[in-house]
């Protein structure tokens, strides 16, 4: 119980440092943040259709659907697909780097594809630092899921890939994520003050030592 005490009690002077480094690590987090993300994202949902020929049941057109889903999900990250991006004529065919390395290293920072690949639904979200520029990537994306896609899957499958919602423009990163990263970062901030303030004592505990019999009498001629 005491233990207790003493250790609450240790916050309670302290209580000012933990909320220093908690509002500095949180504020920290959200400088990164914002430097290291685009200004804009445009998010684009698509819906892939797979319709039915001859003798084929609900479940098979619907495994059908998951799985091109998943090839154009992939698809999106090769050089195939990012060669029609360039040729859409959506965008500036110099907005990326002519080397081959460079320019799907920036794709990849540019592009974040996810959705429901389940029901056959692909959530592509564009981002650049112009608004104009983050919408043209989106449009350019759009474009060839959507009239280039037998590129990336046999052609005997008859599919079609449908803009369902967007291009949407948000503000990047968006409020939701500077709250968690802002939380995340204070929090952390928290935890290290914490830890250094239980070291603390136990360190300086700990660099105590014991007085020799022959030191304690000398000390007494001393005071004697």
């Amino acid at each position: 119980m005491d233990n207790k005490s003493d250790i609450f009690g240790l916050f309670r002077r302290h209580l000012g440092t933990i909320a220093l480094f908690g509002i500095f690590f949180g504020a920290l987090s959200f400088l990164f943040l914002v430097i290291s993300q685009k200004n804009f994202r445009v998010t684009a949902d698509f819906l892939i259709i797979q319709n039915q020929t001859g003798n084929q049941d609900f479940y098979t057109v619907a495994k059908s659907s998951e799985y091109i889903g998943k090839i154009l999900s992939k698809a999106v990250y090769s050089d195939l697909f990012v060669d029609e991006v360039i040729n859409s004529g959506f965008v500036d065919k110099e907005f990326l780097p002519f080397n081959k390395k460079d320019r799907m290293n920036d794709w990849s920072k540019r592009v974040k594809v996810g959705g429901n690949l389940s029901v056959g639904m692909i959530s592509v979200v564009a981002f650049d630092n112009d608004r104009q520029q983050a919408t043209s990537i989106a449009d350019a994306i759009a474009f060839v899921l959507s009239t280039k896609n037998n590129l990336f899957r046999g052609n005997d499958q008859n599919i079609e890939v449908r803009v369902i919602s967007g291009p949407t423009v948000e503000k990047n990163p968006g409020t939701l994520n500077l709250i968690l990263v802002i939380f995340g970062g204070f929090l952390m901030g928290v935890l290290i003050a914490l830890a250094w303030i239980c070291y603390r004592p136990q360190k300086e505990m700990g660099n105590e030592r014991m007085i020799s019999p022959d030191e304690y009498e000398e000390s007494l001629k001393y005071l004697g």
